[in-house]
């Protein structure tokens, strides 16, 4: 039996937040974070990992959703991250651990393209933004992640996921902010599992999916939620780490049942677009 569409939406318990405060301050925004994971060591950078983010009406820069860079002015990540949003508000934070450190490079988006068959919780769940100035890519805290190729990604490749999203999986409510970290952390989070087949997927209730998705399983209390749309699911090979997917969609509540899936849009079926875009 298929679970409906509806409560895979990876921004929804985000948006929801986001637009409590939009009621107030005329803003929205989205997101998705890691249930499960952990800290990356400190003193490790994950160079490619950006934070997405939106200045609202309360002056305050918010992390809504991750991104990765694929050259030094152009950032991957989710259509639905960008979708309706005010580019003029928009921007990302790059060669950070923590969302406060100090160190941290924060460059505007000038514009962002979403891929022309996009549908929400249906296919092509992608975009790129174009940065107002280029990052100075150093290499240890600000690097380029491969995104090039057009090879199918199967069933079982071990794969790691990044972000800032939440990692619970539901926010606890009504906490203090001096202990909105609980569920929120400011610290990267890491975690690996394994891709599955699309067939796997269909199976375990995804039965809409498309070829232009790709999933992933891990095991129970582990998984993308919300906060972590639009970041990167990155394999490792012979040539180094090469992106095969972007945060799209997942359970509602996140993490909960090990037989569901998160879904990602399938980079490598946009190899073409992509490459039309770097220039």
């Amino acid at each position: 039996m298929a679970i409906p569409k509806e409560i895979y939406n990876l921004k929804l318990l985000y948006i929801l937040v986001l637009l409590a405060e939009a009621v107030l301050s005329k803003t929205t925004n989205n997101t998705t974070r890691i249930v499960g994971g952990h800290d990356v060591p400190l003193g490790q950078y994950v160079p490619y990992q950006v934070s997405l983010q939106y200045f609202t009406r309360k002056n305050k820069y918010q992390h809504f959703c991750g991104g990765s860079i694929i050259a030094p002015d152009r950032i991957l990540t989710a259509a639905h991250c960008c979708k309706d949003f005010d580019v003029g508000r928009m921007s990302i934070l790059a060669g950070i651990r923590d969302l406060n450190d100090s160190e941290a490079v924060r460059i505007q988006v000038q514009s962002y393209d979403i891929h022309e068959n996009y549908e929400e919780l249906v296919t092509s769940d992608i975009a790129i933004l174009k940065l107002m100035e280029p990052l100075n890519l150093d290499g240890t805290r600000i690097a380029a992640i491969d995104v090039r190729g057009g090879e199918v990604v199967g069933g079982g490749v071990p794969v790691t996921l990044t972000g800032w999203g939440l990692r619970l999986p539901v926010a606890f409510p009504f906490l203090p902010p001096e202990l909105d970290n609980i569920n929120y952390p400011t610290t990267l989070q890491t975690m690996d599992y394994h891709t599955i087949t699309n067939q796997e997927c269909k199976s375990s209730g995804m039965e809409d999916l498309t070829d232009t998705d790709i999933c992933a399983r891990g095991t129970l209390l582990k998984g993308a939620c919300s906060g972590d749309s639009g970041g990167p699911l990155v394999t490792k090979t012979n040539a180094g780490l090469h992106q095969v997917g972007i945060v799209s969609y997942g359970l509602f509540v996140c993490g909960v049942f090990s037989v569901i899936p998160d879904v990602y849009t399938r980079v490598s079926v946009f190899d073409e677009w992509i490459r039309e875009r770097m220039q």
